[in-house]
């Protein structure tokens, strides 16, 4: 068999390509090594997103700057994870910011910090979409928030509206891109269900075709972590960090064997590159086999709201690996509560050599992009044998 080969029939494969951009289901899900989750924990976390009651369709992209993404829905963020999309501005300020459906601007923000000048539209549906580091409002709104800064003597807002006082069509421009709060000039924008759950954009088939990118994603490096006092790898119980090989386009392999015994969880730092552009960002999805068995599936498509500081579940930030780059985890800790597995219960993907028969075994891990571009990586595993390093 082929170290790159995830020796899954092609119509389950075809399948899963097919449904990667919609909703979580709890059919089809992927087999584990471990013990179901209890059920009602598994529907707590998942059920906010099985069914999205809106239109996905009807959504347009927000600017005419560019369909170039400098970050990426739940990139890495100190304390949380990024919940919408940066869209470059080329630097530049003054870009027609558009509403992306109709509705009614239901609040209006403003800070020196953080996200500037903000704008939330409600939508008949009852879900919201934001845009951040605003120039300026359209010239009523901008009239309005100036008397208000006046009366209140400050320049910093937040304010919820009543849904007659501004309503907004699909594709009316409601703003100017600017550089206001933190960061660069640039357009933040964000998707959000009835309950200010974050949605990724790109569910949203109008805007997937927008991306130019033909560069799937790049594998940088491997770690290998023990997870209790008895896991070793080579022999050792710290982490072990190993560089990703390229063989070709697409295709990356590690070196040699890895070694392992006991509970083991596996990080790898990943970037995506849209073509010919400086700007990295990580990618969209994942899905791990062990000699040919699916053990893990994970999408970035939702964040609930009161799980966003959840950062640490999902990218891995041990000390060894901190000064590394980004590494995302392709195990579920205990304590998870992120909804990006499919179902999938806690300890799923995590290598136990206790349930292996002792001899080399193929793991091999595929990565996908917003745009659908793919690379796998190949790892030979060890298990019963000591290789030291």
């Amino acid at each position: 068999m082929s170290l790159l080969s995830p020796n899954l029939p092609l119509l389950i494969l075809l399948g899963y390509l097919a449904t990667a951009f919609s909703g979580f289901s709890s059919e089809g899900a992927p087999p584990s090594r471990v013990d179901r989750f209890p059920n009602s924990r598994i529907d707590e976390i998942y059920a906010p997103f099985d069914t999205l009651r809106t239109d996905l369709e009807d959504y347009l992209w927000p600017t005419n700057a560019s369909t170039v993404l400098t970050s990426s829905f739940a990139d890495y963020r100190r304390t949380h994870f990024h919940e919408g999309i940066d869209i470059s501005t080329n630097n530049q300020k003054g870009y027609p910011v558009y509403a992306s459906r109709g509705g009614y601007v239901s609040r209006i923000h403003v800070s020196r910090r953080g996200y500037g000048k903000m704008l939330y539209l409600r939508h008949h549906d009852g879900f919201v979409t934001m845009y951040a580091h605003l120039q300026r409002f359209k010239d009523s709104i901008e009239v309005y928030v100036k008397k208000l800064q006046k009366t209140n003597r400050a320049y910093s807002l937040e304010i919820d509206l009543d849904r007659a006082m501004f309503r907004v069509a699909k594709g009316e421009v409601i703003a100017y891109s600017g550089d206001t709060g933190t960061g660069s000039a640039h357009l933040h924008f964000e998707l959000r269900d009835s309950s200010m759950n974050a949605i990724n954009p790109f569910l949203s088939p109008q805007f997937s075709p927008l991306l130019h990118d033909k560069v799937p994603p790049l594998f940088h490096m491997v770690a290998f972590t023990p997870l209790d006092r008895s896991s070793r790898v080579h022999g050792k119980s710290r982490v072990w960090i190993v560089n990703a090989k390229r063989e070709r386009r697409g295709e990356f392999h590690v070196d040699g064997r890895v070694s392992l015994k006991g509970k083991i969880g596996i990080s790898v730092r990943v970037t995506d590159q849209s073509d010919m552009l400086k700007y990295r960002t990580g990618p969209h999805r994942f899905e791990m086999y062990l000699d040919g068995e699916q053990i893990l599936t994970s999408a970035k498509n939702f964040i609930p709201e009161n799980e966003a500081h959840q950062v640490a579940a999902y990218y891995d930030r041990s000390s060894p690996l901190r000064r590394m780059g980004r590494f995302e985890k392709l195990y579920i800790e205990s304590g998870n509560r992120l909804p990006f597995y499919h179902r999938l219960p806690e300890g799923s993907g995590l290598i136990d050599t206790s349930t292996l028969e002792p001899g080399s075994h193929e793991l091999t891990i595929h990565t996908w992009d917003l745009a659908g571009n793919r690379s796998v990586l190949g790892v030979i595993l060890l298990t019963g044998v000591l290789i030291r390093q």
